[in-house]
């Protein structure tokens, strides 16, 4: 059999590591899109190197017209149809070349991974009511129809399956248009850690970047979770997509500011020694790390 994988974030890397394993997968093609925010393309190439596909497309970023934007990842269709998947994984239900190319292939094993926590957010508003994509109609009636007209060009569907599986680190029942097969995170699992108890990591969520709270008010959160574990070697470890000002202004309040190139999960499983703390408000970070440890 041979799978191709869809994927645009670095984290999904290791959820494609646990697949391949879990599904018995033997042969695949990895297609990457650079479409996200700040630097989290050179992070997925780089934790690219630990994966062996037999084809590796990427798709650069454009940002030109609707039909340039299809286009860039539309034309590998006839390609890709060529291939006859036995499985397509996908990662992201909320981006738009992943959704065209899952309804075009319309291969019968489906299989999404997940999307960090809104994996459980989707589940309930969505997939219980047998929904898999949910994107807002184009308010702009010239580009929709554009896109539509370019999506004819390339034989895109864009009708979801009326069945899908999840692979999934959540405990969430199947639904009979929706099998679930528990993703257990085997390449995160470590025995022999050392911990320092006197270091702790602050992990960043992104809030202010998105716009969930401003910069004063998030550095002050900071700050207030900092003086929870005074005495002890505190760093604040910054989501990819955070800035250099924010960054600049956690670094102001004499919290030491730690960046990594890789996703904070694989950063701590790469360490001999890891903090006898790690805290967060609302990331999957959290649930994943506790693997790194378990017997």
């Amino acid at each position: 059999m041979k799978a191709l994988f869809l994927i645009d974030t670095p984290s999904q890397v290791y959820n494609v590591s646990d697949a391949i394993s879990s599904y018995g997968i033997e042969r695949y093609d990895v297609m990457i899109n650079d479409c996200n925010r700040a630097d989290t393309y050179e992070q997925l190439k780089n934790t690219m190197v630990s994966l062996s596909p037999q084809e590796m497309i990427e798709i650069p970023r454009e940002t030109g017209d609707i039909e340039k934007r299809i286009e860039v990842y539309a034309k590998y269709l006839n390609t890709l149809r060529k291939a006859n998947y036995s499985h397509i994984f996908f990662s992201a239900i909320r981006q738009q070349w992943q959704r065209d190319i899952v309804c075009s292939l319309e291969c019968p094993n489906t299989i999404l991974m997940d999307d960090g926590n809104a994996t459980v957010i989707f589940y309930e508003y969505l997939f219980k009511d047998r929904r898999f994509f949910d994107f807002p109609i184009d308010e702009n009636e010239e580009r929709r129809t554009r896109a539509e007209q370019c999506r004819q060009v390339y034989g895109i569907s864009t009708h979801q399956p009326t069945s899908l599986s999840l692979f999934t680190i959540f405990d969430l029942a199947p639904l009979p248009w929706l099998s679930v097969r528990h993703n257990s995170l085997n390449h995160l699992s470590e025995v022999d850690k050392d911990v320092d108890e006197s270091s702790v990591y602050i992990l960043g969520i992104g809030a202010e970047t998105v716009g969930y709270i401003d910069l004063e008010d998030y550095v002050q959160l900071i700050v207030t979770t900092a003086r929870l574990f005074e005495g002890k070697s505190i760093a604040y470890v910054p989501h990819r997509i955070e800035s250099d000002a924010l960054q600049a202004a956690i670094l102001e309040q004499g919290i030491k500011v730690s960046r990594f190139d890789k996703p904070i999960e694989n950063q701590l499983a790469s360490m001999e020694c890891i903090p006898g703390s790690i805290v967060s408000y609302h990331t999957t970070a959290l649930l994943s790390l506790i693997h790194i440890s378990e017997p």
